[in-house]
């Protein structure tokens, strides 16, 4: 039995039973049949209408659960198209209840996810309004009473990200760029003269508009500062030069030039005008001192030729004034008029001149150098000075070429540009350096020449009168036996050599002069008998050989020098570091052979004959 015919049993019985009742009390009562018929009529009028009315009260439900459905079907459709999401639809199994319950929640939902989404975009909105007031800029674009997609959601996020991120930078912008104005002004005590300068100097960080165009203008001001700081330093640069140049011709005291220059720190306008006082001063005290100031300015002008690289043509125009002895104002206005030509010409190549000086000064330390190297006492040094000269002449030899070449390149792009050639010293730089190397290369061999000569020279004159000791004096006499007499000492060199002392000397570069002299004892010895005119005498018996010689010794090396030729001095390279061979006066036995007593009559003359067979030059 279903459900349906259960209430209809029910109500069947309910209904039989109750009527019964009614009936069986109706006749208890004795009603009559015509009031029983009404009364029954009235309890079946009482049933109906109470089905009806339940039967109303069941329809308007499920009409207003039909009119809920409609209108939330409605609302969810609505709200999906106002957050731009799919129209949603409810599944058709669903009763109407159960429809209308789910459209309710969904509605709950979208409702919710909306007003999200209006409380999110208006965060954000009111956030980047505010950033685009301070950084001048448009805000974000979402149109007014509709709901933002999550995608716009996201853009407007990231809008006001990356304006955060600017306003950053552009507000470090402005701090750096505001300490560098305020400093230039307090360097060059300076107020604010603008209402801009004041609004960036005087009022508080946080009120400045961080615009594109008011940082342009912050920049703007900072560079048009920065020129003038720039300008007012060179300007203040150019009067300490005039004042110093000033002192310098004329001879202003130190403590003087101490006393202007205590407080004269900076380029403030102060300090300006001192230094224009100064020269105006110094101007009067040039009048005064024509002479003395025409001179000072020819030194300074013959400084500045050599720092630009001028030729003697270059000078030599200005030679008859240069020379002028008449010193008058006219003059010295033609001097000044020269020297500020030749500074101008300095600062438009300074650049250039400054890399040729450069070069120049890495030349002569090139040159100091080697005359270093070729010093003799160089090795007597403490300190690691020989490794320090040898890092220098590397670190010379590894930087010259370079700079020279840069010089070369610096040159050829400033005749590019200018479309003529760039003098040095009245020629092309090419052919200055080529000369400069040329005479470096001449000034080698010349020298090289000259210590062949002077080797020449001592060799002589060892072979005359014997080479120096390499030992002190007092050294080598300190190991002689004082009982010696000096007759002995005599008749020991008189005596024919041993193989043994022979080849001893051979080992030796110069012989020793072949002449037998007596031994010092012998002389101090003789000195002690000798009266005061025999001394005389022997003085100037001495004096007189001793020129003789010397005269000897001049022309020998005047007329022979062929003989310590390369053919004679070995090669050219021994006879720079000393190691000469005498391979052309004859073996060491013919010169030994000469020593003996028996085998010529007088020393001189065989010494003579040793060094010219064919004259005699005693």
């Amino acid at each position: 039995m279903t459900e349906r015919n259960r209430i209809k049993g029910e109500v069947v019985s309910s209904l039989d039973s109750a009527l019964n009742k009614l009936y069986t009390i109706w006749d208890v009562i004795g009603i009559a049949d015509d009031a029983v018929k009404a009364r029954a009529e009235t309890v079946s009028l009482h049933l109906t209408n109470l089905l009806e009315e339940m039967v109303q009260e069941e329809d308007s439900l499920r009409q207003r659960l039909q009119d809920s459905i409609s209108q939330y079907l409605e609302q969810v459709k609505s709200i999906c198209q106002e957050l731009k999401l799919p129209v949603y639809t409810t599944p058709t199994s669903l009763t109407m209840i159960q429809k209308e319950k789910d459209l309710r929640m969904k509605m709950e939902a979208l409702t919710r996810e909306k007003n999200n989404r209006m409380a999110e975009m208006n965060t954000l909105k009111e956030q980047d309004q505010r950033l685009c007031e301070i950084l001048c800029m448009t805000p974000y674009y979402i149109p007014s009473g509709t709901v933002p997609s999550k995608e716009q959601i996201k853009e407007l996020e990231k809008h006001v990200t990356t304006l955060r991120a600017q306003k950053e930078k552009r507000h470090a912008d402005f701090i750096s760029t505001k300490k560098s104005i305020v400093k230039i002004l307090n360097e060059l005590e300076q107020d604010p003269d603008s209402s801009f300068q004041k609004e960036v100097v005087t009022e508080a960080e946080e009120s400045f508009i961080l615009s594109s165009d008011n940082l342009n203008k912050l920049k703007a001001l900072q560079q048009q500062l920065t020129t003038q700081k720039a300008e007012i330093k060179q300007t203040c640069d150019d009067l300490w030069q005039s004042v110093k140049s000033l002192w310098d011709r004329l001879d202003i005291s130190e403590s003087e030039r101490q006393q202007f220059c205590t407080g004269k720190d900076g380029y403030k306008s102060k300090v300006l005008q001192a230094l224009r006082e100064e020269i105006l001063r110094c101007e009067q005290l040039k009048l005064q001192n024509i002479q003395r100031f025409v001179q000072g300015i020819r030194k300074e002008l013959t400084e500045w030729w050599d720092k630009c690289f001028y030729s003697a043509d270059q000078r030599e125009h200005f030679e008859m004034v240069f020379n002028e002895e008449e010193f008058t104002e006219e003059l010295l206005e033609i001097h000044e008029r020269e020297l500020e030509k030749v500074k101008d010409y300095y600062q438009q190549n300074r650049e250039l001149l400054d890399k040729m000086a450069q070069r120049e000064s890495l030349f002569k330390d090139m040159l100091e150098a080697e005359k270093k190297a070729r010093d003799p006492n160089r090795f007597n040094n403490r300190g690691g000075k020989l490794l320090q000269e040898e890092k220098a002449r590397k670190k010379i030899a590894k930087d010259l070429p370079k700079v020279e070449e840069n010089v070369k390149m610096a040159i050829a792009e400033w005749e590019k540009e200018n479309a003529r050639t760039f003098l040095v010293g009245g020629v092309n730089y090419d052919t200055y350096i080529a000369e400069q190397w040329q005479m470096y290369e001449e000034s080698k061999v010349k020298e090289k020449e000259q210590r062949h000569i002077l080797r020449a020279k001592q060799t002589v004159e060892e072979m005359h009168y014997g080479s120096k000791p390499t030992t002190p004096v007092k050294r080598r006499f300190q190991q002689q036996t004082p009982t010696k007499t000096p007759q002995n000492k005599q008749r020991k060199m008189n005596e024919t050599k041993t193989p043994g002392s022979m080849s001893r000397l051979h080992h030796r570069s110069v012989f020793a002069s072949p002449l037998a002299r007596a031994p010092l004892s012998v002389t101090k010895l003789r000195s002690k008998t000798e009266t005061p005119k025999q001394k005389r005498r022997s003085s100037r018996i001495h004096r007189k050989i001793l020129s003789e010689r010397n005269k000897m010794v001049k022309s020998q090396v005047q007329d022979q020098s062929h003989m310590f030729s390369r053919t004679t001095v070995s090669s050219g390279d021994s006879a720079v570091s000393g190691d000469s061979s005498l391979a052309s006066t004859g073996s060491y036995q013919d010169f030994a052979h000469g020593l003996a007593p028996n085998a010529r009559p007088n020393c001189r003359s065989s010494c003579a004959m040793v060094l010219s067979p064919k004259k005699n030059l005693f």
